[in-house]
């Protein structure tokens, strides 16, 4: 996981001179809730969120793509902040760094199969030329970069690609300050994903670390759907029980989905129109009021808790 760099700053142009408190957002899903608050950071004036507050997109690396079980997520961003504050990084870490770096330099374009071959090329030379295991720490950085790079090379596909080495490294640690900052998981609450029975609660698990840590616990019960569905009043008819089964009532959607394309045309989770959305935001903080925003009761209950996020980045 990294930073979504265009946001990543830590000080903005205020008369004020003072520095800005960074939330890093931890996203389950990969598009419908980054769409959604990245139309916040480009509203946030006319929303009233707090000058000194920066809003950090965290973004997934290439082996976690697709992951969609909160415990996996917060435990991975666990793993990233400990080796930014320890500086002793994972093979793991350091291939994605270089996975960052081909899509950063358009070597990798958006095309699923050209990332699949490079990855699995850099498994391979840790594999069977550097005889590594990807949990292994990387003992000097710079010098497991110069290896990678030198086998990468004599590949004649991947010749001479990686001419900047110091441009893999760059940056890449997540510049979280535990005195200043705070990490918000943003997550659903899918009973089939994310488990809580006696033998294996991790609701409870990622609960307990959230809370242990200082994080924000932001879930929708549900899903972010229902969240969406709360800019309308119309959320206040909806049947309770459909909710919270969240039932599919297609091939393609659930009953939440089915809902919100009623009433925002065209949504899906990949593309909706999320400024008719922004002038909703006060109304869906105050339905977020009629439903439950307690983080034990979510558990079981519906209701979310990104209304209550919204107003401390008010603050």
């Amino acid at each position: 996981m990294r930073e979504k760099r265009n946001f990543a700053e830590r000080s903005r142009a205020l008369a004020s001179k003072e520095v800005c408190k960074k939330y890093f957002l931890v996203y389950e899903g990969k598009n419908t809730e980054a769409i959604y608050f990245d139309g916040i950071i480009d509203n946030r004036d006319e929303i009233g969120l707090n000058p000194l507050i920066e809003l950090v997109p965290v973004i997934r690396s290439y082996s976690e793509e697709g992951w969609s079980n909160p415990k996996k997520i917060y435990d991975r961003m666990a793993q990233n902040l400990r080796e930014a504050e320890e500086g002793i990084i994972s093979y793991e870490t350091l291939l994605n760094w270089f996975m960052d770096y081909f899509y950063d330099e358009g070597i990798i374009k958006n095309n699923r199969t050209a990332a699949a071959i490079m990855w699995d090329a850099l498994l391979n030379i840790c594999d069977e030329q550097l005889h590594i295991a990807l949990s292994d720490h990387v003992p000097d950085i710079d010098e497991a970069c110069t290896q990678i790079v030198r086998c990468l090379e004599k590949e004649a596909e991947w010749g001479n690609i990686v001419n900047d080495i110091p441009k893999v490294i760059e940056n890449k640690a997540i510049t979280f300050d535990r005195g200043l900052d705070r990490i918000v998981f943003i997550i659903d609450r899918d009973k089939d994903s994310f488990v809580s029975d006696p033998v294996n609660d991790q609701y409870q698990y990622v609960l307990d670390k959230c809370r242990e840590n200082g994080y924000g616990f932001c879930i929708s019960n549900p899903c972010f759907e229902f969240w969406l569905l709360m800019h309308f009043d119309e959320v206040a008819d909806l049947d309770q029980n459909q909710l919270r089964e969240n039932p599919k009532v297609s091939n393609r959607r659930r009953y939440t989905e089915h809902e919100l394309r009623r009433l925002l045309p065209r949504y899906s989770k990949a593309k909706y129109s999320v400024q008719e959305l922004m002038k909703r935001i006060e109304k869906a903080i105050k339905n977020e009021k009629m439903f439950c925003e307690d983080e034990d009761g979510l558990k079981d209950h519906i209701g979310s808790r990104v209304g209550l996020l919204i107003e401390e980045l008010k603050g």
